[in-house]
């Protein structure tokens, strides 16, 4: 009886001893994730319950949810957020589409493209603010590549960054440019991960191709499709520097998305309170559209092992 209890206490101080180095092993981690997200954060939403204007600091006072209100009723932000909107639901549907055409082209010809997707990672290597000095350069009205090309097919040569429309154009354009490739590697991966079987399968019942498409090669996308679309969402909502060297928000304001609105509150006019606010109120906005892309990628999920069972 005895030595079963002095070995079911040195088992027992066994297991703590590996929990106790465990935890000293991820106490790197944890406080690294702490430092550089947990504590940021946490310094906003405290500024953004406070009046917290640098150029003020004698009028700090606490104030509630008095910044959230200020900031809801401010009609920039809702043109902002408009502007948002347009450029989130341009720059994820083109990204995704084209991302999906080109992979489903690269894998026909396998063998001949295969060495291009290597290259598709290019981009992605690149910062945004490089991408929005090298694109700048490039859409110079008077000695920009693009606006060169233009000349010699005769086509119609404009301020490209300083009229409404074009600017636009013009940033949506750079950013489906910067986020399709890693969308067209996602693709092409899940693509390269559906059983041959299958597919010959279908061609073997009659389905032609368009038919095969549809009803196998899409359906057996689906978490892969969702997987980019959250990458693609995070990218989109977090969009700011790349607008911020290409137009600056403007002409005027066409191009001013929320995270630029909340980068001149902070450091044009030292609101911080605001600015913090602003941020909390598009994180609330993220996490609920990441929840929704979780749960759509596990009901997929769920479906699949479904119809393998």
């Amino acid at each position: 009886m005895g030595t079963a209890m002095v070995a079911g206490f040195w088992r027992s101080h066994a297991r703590a001893s590996r929990r106790a180095w465990a935890y000293w092993f991820i106490a790197p981690t944890t406080l690294a994730i702490f430092l550089i997200f947990c504590y940021p954060l946490g310094v906003a939403l405290w500024s953004s319950l406070h009046f917290d204007v640098m150029i003020r600091p004698t009028l700090y006072r606490f104030i509630g949810l008095g910044n959230y209100t200020a900031v809801l009723g401010e009609p920039r932000f809702w043109a902002a957020l408009q502007t948002t909107a347009i450029f989130f639901l341009a720059t994820v549907g083109a990204t995704m589409l084209l991302g999906l055409i080109v992979a489903l082209r690269l894998n026909r010809d396998f063998g001949r493209w295969n060495w291009i997707k290597p290259l598709f990672l290019i981009p992605m290597v690149v910062t945004p603010i490089v991408v929005g000095i090298q694109w700048k350069f490039m859409l110079n009205s008077q000695m920009g590549v693009i606006t060169h090309f233009a000349r010699v097919l005769g086509l119609p040569v404009s301020a490209w960054l300083t009229e409404s429309r074009g600017a636009m154009f013009w940033v949506i354009a750079v950013d489906v440019w910067y986020f399709t490739p890693i969308v067209i590697l996602l693709f092409s991966a899940g693509l390269a991960a559906i059983p041959g079987e299958v597919l010959e399968a279908a061609r073997v019942d009659g389905a032609s191709e368009w038919q095969t498409l549809w009803h196998v090669t899409l359906p057996m996308l689906k978490s892969i499709a969702v997987t980019a679309l959250l990458i693609r969402t995070i990218g989109g909502l977090r969009t700011f520097d790349t607008i911020l060297v290409l137009t600056d928000g403007g002409p005027g304001r066409v191009t001013e998305v929320v995270n630029l609105f909340a980068y001149r509150l902070g450091f044009y006019y030292f609101d911080m309170g605001k600015a913090s606010a602003l941020g909390w109120v598009m994180l609330v906005v993220a996490v609920i559209l990441v929840l929704i892309y979780i749960y759509l990628l596990k009901a997929t999920a769920e479906s699949s092992t479904a119809v393998a069972r």
